[in-house]
């Protein structure tokens, strides 16, 4: 079995995922109640801690449902091979041939 296949691997991850998305929410919550408190700053100071929060929140989400994505996508079709071609592929080459000599 592999390591993305076991069950409780596969819990683990997406426990971690609730863990990410509550802490830094409920971190600047607490951090930005302590600040306001402590030097009696005004209420829309906390606005801006609960705005940042949100924003670590929604970008450790984001960052971390990306790594899950990549972790446990399987891949079903081959990767398209790069496409090169040369100069002289081109028919615009073609009918110039005769003029260029």
């Amino acid at each position: 079995m592999k390591k993305n296949e076991n069950p409780l691997s596969v819990y683990a991850n997406v426990s971690q995922l609730a863990f990410i998305i509550v802490a830094p929410l409920l971190l600047f919550l607490w951090g930005g109640s302590a600040v306001v408190k402590k030097f009696s700053l005004p209420d829309w100071v906390m606005g801006v801690f609960i705005g940042l929060g949100l924003l670590f929140m929604i970008c450790g989400a984001g960052n971390y449902i990306a790594k899950l994505i990549k972790m446990y996508e399987k891949p079903d079709k081959k990767a398209p091979k790069a496409f090169t071609s040369s100069r002289g592929d081109n028919d615009y080459y073609d009918e110039y041939k005769d003029l260029r000599k």
